[in-house]
């Protein structure tokens, strides 16, 4: 059960860090290592098909949710260094 946490936190991490850093190409290609290494790694701790894919589908919903997250922070990060910006005096006027 420990193998199923372990990739919900993958999930959620790698999730979160392409939304902030990389475009949605990129959440296409995670998701689809992601598939790959879960179905591994439940393979190998010995988990059945139905539950294994109940726990893939959660890792990549937890993945997709992340990353939704991750974009919406970056864009509220990227606006308020714009709203900073602004409020800078500027020299030479």
């Amino acid at each position: 059960m420990s193998a199923a946490f372990i990739l919900l936190a993958v999930s959620a991490s790698t999730g979160f860090a392409i939304g902030t850093s990389l475009s949605w190409f990129a959440i296409l290609v995670s998701s689809v290592a992601l598939a790959g290494l879960s179905a591994a790694v439940l393979q190998i701790a010995g988990f059945d098909a139905l539950p294994g894919i109940a726990i893939i589908a959660g890792c990549l919903t937890v993945h997709q949710l992340a990353y939704t997250v991750g974009v919406a922070f970056a864009r509220y990060m990227h606006r308020r260094k714009q709203e900073n910006h602004a409020r800078l005096p500027r020299q030479g006027t």
